[in-house]
């Protein structure tokens, strides 16, 4: 649901999180408040301000845990009216031994660090982090839930660093406009450092929370002598231009491809303060497109592909509109989660309408944002909001047929909302907190009524309780409700979604109702986790019910839905003998519908190893029981799943390495013959300090003795309620590779290239259909007296079900595929002034089908080169003015 880039690791375990009792008060570091003079930010301390008293004792919290850090650490705070300052002295006594390799911003390298973690709120949850390597690298992000990071935010900061013969040294200039914090007279904030030296594995803090504790944010020492701070009125204003070149396999005849060819594009970005504590980010003709493309997928469920955000204006402070995640330092899934309510990609999503056939059609690839705001901050030390309000233009798509240009709506004028709120009671024990989503559409073209609503609502509940003084134990809790309004056709395609399934011929509870114009649902959850210590429990009881329904602006894989599970574990985190850490997980988890029709069950192991010299090695399994699927069918009769088993190995090398890899490996077998196994590595090169070359080759074998084919009407089936569910088995095979190169030039000027070749063949065959529902029967065509036969000439299959009986025959089209596919782009990014940004991207893809069902590597790589492809150039450049 989310992805965290770890600093450090975030020099955290994931384990680490929230606990009470306070930040350590006998470590107060005092601001040095400047007056009169200017700090010159070179990495040079010469300023007088840094020959005052440092704040110095470090310790270590890897690889001797509690033991005082190998190298001395000198720190200082000052502050003036505009900014606060950092500065760190590193002693090293080998100095030649400093790692100052290059990365890109955000990009966490192993080498040598310095973190400073600040809490401006000082509410012991929530903050920034600020870290720079020795070669001048730097990673920054926010804080939330006592420890948890999200590295999307980028501060606008300056930092600079210098290595001489005795250690390093960082200076860090923040200005106070990139924090939000309540102003006051006297303010007191948390602070914390880190340091990371990479050939000893060593991280070392000046407050070290032990890895069998909770809480980061929450243990931070005070930071006091904040004085006088007045800062001003915030407003930066980002304006843009972009140039885009297309060069793109094309009709010779389509008339819109040269007017589509090259598009300039201008836009701006504003963010303004409010107060010190608030912050709007308001956005217009905002330019979405994304740097990095997504993945190439071969997705044969009935469910959407899942694809991450990636998008300036979404992701940054994505965290404030999480639901039901808060308090708890793990949040286990096990078939089934907190609900995405907020799923920004909905948001310039490509048009859903569909359109008239045509000899041409220019149609559009996304929906424009016309406008688009932000709120996000605090009231106060114990109270979140956010808000999110954005607008898409009714969009279009050109037709042309015999020389006459027409226009059908594919996509109606739409608004977004989302409202947040989040409040913590009784010292941060207990929060409850409420979220609302809303879509609103202007449908003023019939055929679009039947696709979209009208009207989406969605509302939730959540917060969390501790449930003793000494904070082990918590207990969280989501409940949400839905309300979504449309034509009966519109409803009716809603009854149809894959989680729902209500025309299902066997459905008892939640029946497919034609006449119906809404539809509303609900869900709920409740879970338990031991927060600290080397004994791990997490236990969770949750059910969404049939009618549950938050697609339109969320990311929707389930209703119908009761759960519950159960996991167990404990881990080691002193080292004994050959292994440095240790930890052990089991667990089993049930699923229901609301039929009381029992949809999965599993048990589960798991374990992870860490030898004393960092390499790793994991292992999982897992069996699952007999249980009923309502998806195999799409919409037809329960069936019965049958009960399998899977397998899991890794294994991982020392990443301090120049070169160090990761290796993967699954086999799963189920007892109707289904199986598959798949091979994974990843190997990363280092050949200088400023190049980073990796490459992930996978390769996947899967058979599939009951991959859903197509259902066909046929009222002499009386077994399965007059339809015939034909299935066949598949044998797929997938190969690909993602390749990176990450080239940094200096801490401002980098160069990435992504590649992505992707192969996946499909076999089909002992084509079969249902004997009846809620088993394993099936009936294979061929055998007793039924037929099939391939026409290769149209390429379709014949079926008869019953030779010379009543039984109506049949054809489906060969479904056999050979989709291959290279993807790619190169990205030069350059920070000419600090949030200024000048990009060059080059997009490349292309894709060959030919040779269905038959794999050959060498021919189709051969097949797939000589495909044309789709070549994108574009030119971006932003500039920040803080005004």
């Amino acid at each position: 649901m989310k992805k965290f880039i770890p600093l450090f690791l975030i020099l955290l375990q994931a384990t680490l999180f929230a606990e009470g009792g306070g930040i350590s008060s006998d470590k107060a570091i005092v601001a040095y408040k400047i007056n009169n003079t200017k700090v010159k930010i070179d990495g040079n301390l010469v300023e007088p301000v840094w020959q005052q008293i440092p704040v110095k004792e470090f310790t270590q919290r890897d690889p001797n845990e509690g033991k005082p850090a190998s190298e001395e650490t000198n720190v200082w705070i000052a502050y003036d009216e505009d900014n606060i300052y950092v500065a760190a002295r590193l002693k090293d006594s080998n100095p030649h031994l400093i790692d100052a390799s290059l990365g890109r911003r955000d990009a966490y390298i192993d080498s040598d660090w310095f973190g400073f973690y600040v809490d401006p709120y000082n509410d012991k949850r929530t903050g920034y982090f600020f870290a720079v390597n020795a070669g001048g690298t730097i990673v920054d992000g926010t804080l939330f839930n006592d420890g948890w990071d999200d590295a999307t935010w980028d501060g606008i900061w300056e930092v600079k660093t210098s290595i001489d013969d005795s250690g390093w040294s960082v200076e860090m200039r923040i200005p106070f406009s990139q924090l939000r914090f309540n102003e006051n007279e006297e303010m007191t904030w948390g602070v914390n450092f880190a340091r990371e030296i990479k050939r000893f594995n060593e991280r070392s803090f000046y407050i070290m929370v032990p890895k069998n504790e909770s809480g980061f944010v929450s243990r931070f020492a005070p930071l006091q002598g904040l004085s006088g701070i007045k800062p001003e009125q915030r407003l930066e204003i980002l304006p843009y231009a972009v140039q885009k070149a297309q060069y793109l396999k094309h009709d010779s005849n389509d008339p819109f491809y040269k007017s589509n060819q090259y598009k300039t594009s201008l836009g701006a970005d504003l963010k303004i303060g409010v107060g010190s504590n608030l912050n709007i980010d308001a956005t217009f003709n905002p330019d979405f497109g994304q740097v990095e493309v997504d993945p190439a997928v071969i997705n044969l469920t009935a469910f959407e592909s899942y694809f991450q955000e990636k998008r300036p204006f979404f992701i940054e402070g994505a965290n404030t509109f999480m639901f039901g995640i808060g308090g708890a330092n793990n949040n286990m899934g096990l078939n089934f989660n907190w609900p995405q309510l907020f799923y920004s990609r909905r948001i310039g999503r490509a048009p859903q309408g569909r359109t008239s056939s045509a000899q041409f059609v220019d149609f559009p690839t996304e929906t424009r944002i016309i406008g688009a705001a932000k709120l996000t901050g605090k009231i106060n030390e114990s109270t979140a909001i956010g808000a999110v309000s954005a607008v898409t233009e009714r969009t279009f798509a050109t037709l042309f047929n015999n020389g006459i240009k027409t226009q059908e709506q594919v996509e109606p004028l739409t608004h977004y909302g989302v409202l947040r709120a989040k409040k913590e009671f009784n010292d941060r024990n207990q929060s409850l907190g409420f979220m609302l989503t809303s879509v609103s559409r202007n449908l003023n073209y019939e055929p679009l009524k039947s696709r979209l609503a009208q009207n989406a609502l969605a509302f939730g509940l959540d917060g969390w309780t501790f449930l003793d003084s000494n904070q082990d134990y918590i207990i969280t809790g989501a409940f949400a409700g839905s309300y979504i309004k449309g034509t009966k056709e519109f409803i009716q395609r809603l009854q149809k979604q894959p989680y729902r399934y209500f025309q299902r011929p066997d459905a008892t509870y939640a029946t497919y109702d034609p006449e119906r114009t809404s539809l509303s649902g609900w869900y709920g959850r409740v879970m338990l986790n031991k927060q600290k210590g080397d004994l791990f429990l997490n236990a969770a009881i949750g059910a969404a019910s049939p009618g549950f329904e938050y697609n339109d602006l969320g990311f929707q894989w389930l209703a119908d839905r009761i759960n519950a599970h159960f996991v167990l574990g404990y881990k080691w985190f002193e080292p004994s003998g050959i292994f440095r850490r240790k930890m052990i997980y089991a667990a089993a988890a049930r699923s229901y519908d609301f039929e009381g029709n029992l949809n999965s069950s599993f048990i589960w192991l798991r374990s992870n190893l860490t030898f004393m010299n960092y390499w790793g090695i994991g292992l999982q399994g897992a069996y699952s029981f007999e249980s009923l699927n309502k998806t195999s069918t799409r919409g037809g009769p329960l069936v019965l799943n049958p009960a399998g088993y899977s397998i899991y190995l890794s294994f991982n090398s020392d990443s301090r390495e120049r070169i160090y890899f990761d290796f993967e490996f699954e086999y799963k077998k189920n007892e109707l013959g289904g199986k598959g196994s798949s091979l994974a590595a990843n190997v990363n090169w280092l050949p200088s300090p400023q190049l980073n070359f990796s490459i992930g080759p996978r390769y996947d074998l899967n058979l599939d003795t009951r991959q859903w084919v197509g259902n066909f009407t046929d009222a002499t089936a009386l077994h399965t309620y007059g339809i015939r569910y034909v299935f066949s088995d598949i044998e797929q095979k997938t190969i690909s590779a993602n390749i990176r190169l990450n080239w940094s030039f200096s801490p401002a000027l980098s160069l990435q290239l992504f590649l992505q070749p992707f192969f996946a063949v499909g076999n089909y065959s002992n084509f079969k259909e249902l004997a009846r529902p809620r088993s394993l029967d099936l009936n294979t065509y061929g055998k007793n007296n039924s037929t099939i036969s391939l026409d290769k000439q149209e390429n379709i299959y014949k079926i008869d079900p019953d030779g010379n009986g009543p039984a109506t025959s049949f054809s489906l089209s060969n479904p056999d595929f050979n989709y291959k596919s290279l993807r790619g782009n190169l990205v030069l990014r350059w920070e000419a002034l600090p949030g200024s940004i000048f990009y060059f991207v080059w997009s490349h893809d292309q894709t060959n089908y030919q040779d269905a069902g038959s794999f050959e590597l060498a021919r189709d790589f051969k097949n797939l080169w000589k495909s044309d492809g789709n070549d994108v150039f574009l030119i971006k450049f932003s500039y920040w003015l803080d005004i």
